[in-house]
């Protein structure tokens, strides 16, 4: 499960390049990195007039668009709320997220003053760009490598939602809040680890005891089949 850390600011204040920074440099480690923006004002993502526009002006719920090099998904959905986004994602390593500012993961915020950053900041901000408040790192636009670095050391997974404890904090946001903080433990949440669960195509988190249960009977009954011992078995089952 891929890592996430969030880029939040004001309009105009730079989000968009300290985002293709980080991304830049993330990928120079070695990582697969994937992005989520947000748009305030609801604006179609595909141009109008384009044949896809069309198709999706048409109702086609799902349009694909496929070039060369490239593989684009437009998908209509009442309001998807991020985790949901996030969790059906997957092949990567971190996922940087542009605004969403307000949301539950370990975020960075770029300021252009200290009464912004006092504006921003909250108890999930790891660090600031630009300006920042008092005890909490500040870094220049252009310190890429630096803020990869914090990715790196603070970023986590989506939390689970759960509260189990698993992770060695006593709920989910506690989970999230050391990480911001940047204090020791654990970056990834258990219980979306390991064995995989989606209902209607939403992934759901699992205690440890459904994990394993899941987990053993599944792998034991598909090695038992010829060509059944391979490192990743995925079961899709529809209801009658």
């Amino acid at each position: 499960m891929f890592r996430v850390l969030g880029v939040g600011g004001y309009k105009d204040s730079g989000k968009t390049e300290v985002v293709v920074g980080l991304v830049g440099e993330l990928v120079r480690r070695g990582y697969r990195v994937g992005t989520v923006k947000h748009l305030s004002k609801h604006p179609t993502i595909d141009r109008e007039g384009t044949d896809t526009w069309r198709h999706a002006e048409a109702g086609s719920s799902v349009v694909v668009a496929v070039s060369g090099e490239e593989v684009a998904v437009r998908e209509r959905r009442k309001k998807p709320g991020l985790r949901e986004v996030l969790l059906s994602l997957r092949g990567l390593d971190f996922v940087i997220l542009e605004g969403f500012k307000g949301e539950e993961v370990v975020k960075v915020m770029v300021a252009r003053s200290e009464e912004e950053a006092r504006e921003l900041d909250d108890a999930l901000t790891a660090a600031f760009v630009g300006k920042g408040v008092e005890g909490k790192p500040v870094l220049p636009f252009l310190a890429s490598g630096a803020l990869a670095d914090l990715a790196e050391e603070r970023a986590t997974t989506p939390a689970g939602g759960l509260d189990c404890g698993e992770c060695g904090f006593g709920s989910c946001r506690e989970f999230l809040l050391a990480a911001a903080s940047g204090k020791k433990g654990k970056r990834r949440c258990p219980a979306l680890e390991g064995a995989e669960l989606r209902v209607d195509g939403k992934r759901l988190a699992m205690n440890p005891f459904v994990r394993k249960i899941v987990s053993s009977t599944v792998l034991g009954m598909v090695s038992s089949l010829k060509g059944g011992r391979g490192e990743e078995v995925e079961l899709r089952v529809r209801r009658r």
